[in-house]
């Protein structure tokens, strides 16, 4: 195998080991263009031309990255040219809900999506494609998350508690002092305002101590039981 097309194929491994990694659907797999799909973390644009036709270069653009540089997708071996959108801004938030318009850069022609019905005209009359977010979609890579100045956000993903608090050297393990709510995406939340430091912490999830699943640390304490540790360092 001549060295070029050997590249061209580590490159390719590596791509979707990328986009493929820590989510249900693989992108090898996709055999259909269509409309977008909206997984837990990002959303996965497909397309396919109706014809039979099969592009050179296909790019996506359009609310969800603010219509800024279009990005390049990547053909897989059906011929379907995928992208997982996934950058994590604020509060680790890809995106939040609401109604996203995006169009393809195809062989450099703008296109809407041939095998999306949602057509929604700008204010030029041009079609623009859109899809839907119902609830925000939150990826945590670790916990906590810098707000600004010394707040942070905490997160923990639990489907079956009725209650949830932080405790830890922060708050002097107060059970009381940083009750967790659930939000829109189903991850338990909440906001603290940490001096920089060092600290130890648990989440108390129905009266039981856990660690943090999201942590990055963990510590014994002096009855030599797990906990999360984090270093909050100054900004």
């Amino acid at each position: 195998m001549k060295g070029s097309a050997l590249k061209i194929i580590l490159v390719l491994i590596f791509v979707f080991t990328i986009y493929s990694t820590g989510f249900s659907l693989d992108l090898r797999d996709i055999k259909e263009g269509g409309p977008p799909i909206v997984v837990e973390n990002g959303v996965v644009f497909r397309y396919k031309e109706p014809g039979g036709n099969i592009p050179k270069k296909v790019y996506v653009s359009g609310d969800f990255n603010n219509w800024n540089r279009p990005l390049r997708m990547f053909r897989n071996l059906h011929n379907v040219f995928v992208l997982l959108y996934n950058k994590i801004g604020d509060r680790g938030i890809v995106l939040n809900e609401g109604r996203y318009r995006y169009r393809y850069l195809v062989d450099g022609l703008w296109k809407k999506d041939p095998l999306n019905s949602n057509i929604v005209l700008d204010e030029y009359g041009t079609e623009l494609s859109f899809f839907d977010i119902k609830n925000p979609i939150i990826v945590v890579k670790a916990n906590p998350i810098h707000i600004k100045d010394n707040f942070y956000i905490f997160y923990y993903k639990n489907d079956g508690a009725k209650n949830v608090s932080l405790v830890g050297d922060f708050n002097f393990w107060n059970p009381y002092a940083n009750p967790m709510h659930r939000n829109k995406s189903g991850l338990w939340e909440v906001v603290v305002d940490i001096p920089p430091g060092e600290y130890g912490y648990r989440f108390l999830v129905d009266g039981i101590y856990r660690t943090d699943p999201f942590g990055m640390s963990l510590v014994y304490d002096r009855f030599l039981k797990e906990m999360s540790f984090v270093k909050i360092a100054k900004k």
